[in-house]
């Protein structure tokens, strides 16, 4: 969809949203880029293009293309793209910048900063950055330690990352709020009972990363599947290339081969397949914010098996609205699972019911929504 010009008065209100890709904005934040237009503001999108930058532009708001590799380490083209965004910043004039995926979180609230505008940064997740102290991410953290100071507030998805850069005097305390990820639309992910048909099927929704714990998932199934024939694995997710953590796609295939998981690939409409299966699993021992999949099951009135880990603990009431198991620990996994299968459908049902419960009450988009709407008039 080719983006219309157009004369633009001065007494509009503009924002930016920077991120690294045009799906992530989309997928996570439509609903508060929505709500900013609807009250008079005029949206400005900061990102490369893909394919979801026309439904971007299909919603009235104004794209611009970014050139920013995710994984560089270039020094050079880093600096390039920092100097790219402090002038289209300059162009735009905004009220505010809002903030979201590391690299935006440093050179977009640099370039902003620069310039006297307002910056709301959003940790979505620690990731690597602080689980290893090599070079690479002692440079990250040294990064974000300069960067952070500049932005008027910083949004945590759970306290233990907070914390962290707190603690580490990032930033300042008063200047930091937790809300629950990214919100979920309840209208949009309903509640789906799976079929009653003697199958207890299990789905392990992330990228082909084995931080994801997806190795753990595979073996857990096979542990599983050699005790009992009621039960079925799926897998659905794309493969990383470039992350040095990717699984081989070679791996999945033979892993689908042999009939330890059904590898289902990628999909555009997660919840159609989700919605078959009787239980959602995250075994990820990854630094996450709180994470997607996870928040979309419960929604969807699924029971939840993931890691007592960061981000991952937020997501489920251990025993209520699904299981808690230890990371790494394909045994702990394993257990779990044979656990959710112990129980009737109706039992399964009413966990997951009463995990849609819990994410209507903590984890509504109108409540991030309405965190974005109080700093805002905070701050501009």
């Amino acid at each position: 969809m080719k983006q219309r010009e157009f004369a633009i008065p001065s007494s509009i209100k503009k924002c930016v949203f920077a991120a690294n890709t045009s799906w992530y904005l989309y997928n996570f934040h439509q609903g508060l880029m929505q709500r900013l237009m609807d009250e008079g503001w005029l949206v400005h999108v900061v990102s490369p293009v893909d394919a979801h930058t026309d439904k971007l532009l299909a919603m009235g708001l104004v794209h611009h293309p970014l050139k920013l590799s995710r994984r560089g380490t270039n020094p050079l083209i880093d600096f390039l793209s920092l100097r790219a965004i402090r002038a289209l910043y300059r162009q735009i004039n905004p009220k505010v910048v809002f903030n979201y995926t590391p690299k935006l979180n440093v050179y977009s609230t640099v370039a902003a900063h620069s310039l006297g505008i307002p910056v709301v940064n959003n940790i979505t997740g620690l990731g690597t950055s602080f689980s290893s102290d090599n070079l690479l991410n002692r440079i990250v953290r040294s990064l974000l330690k300069y960067s952070q100071p500049k932005a008027q507030h910083v949004l945590f998805q759970n306290e233990d990352d907070r914390k962290i850069f707190v603690d580490g005097a990032y930033v300042k305390a008063e200047n930091t709020s937790r809300i629950p990820g990214s919100g979920i639309n309840l209208d949009k992910f309903r509640a789906v009972e799976a079929p009653n048909d003697g199958v207890v099927r299990f789905i392990l929704v992330a990228r082909l990363l084995n931080q994801k714990g997806i190795r753990e998932y595979v073996q857990a199934a096979e542990a599983v599947a050699r005790r009992r024939s009621d039960v079925e694995f799926q897998l659905l997710g794309i493969p990383e290339p470039s992350s040095p953590n990717s699984i081989n796609i070679n791996d999945v295939n033979q892993w689908h081969k042999k009939g330890l998981i059904n590898y289902l690939g990628s999909s555009d409409d997660v919840p159609s397949i989700v919605g078959l299966c009787d239980c959602v699993v995250l075994p990820s021992y990854y630094r996450e914010g709180v994470p997607r999949s996870l928040l979309e099951a419960a929604a969807m009135a699924k029971p939840i098996i993931t890691t007592d880990n960061v981000g991952c603990r937020e997501t489920v009431e251990d025993g209520e609205t699904g299981l808690l198991c230890q990371p790494q620990s394909v045994a702990s996994l394993a257990l779990a699972i044979n656990d959710i299968a112990d129980l009737t459908h109706a039992q399964r049902i009413s966990m997951g019911d009463k995990g849609r419960l819990r994410m209507q009450r903590y984890f509504c988009v109108n409540k991030v929504i309405a965190r974005y709407l109080e700093i805002l008039q905070k701050i501009t």
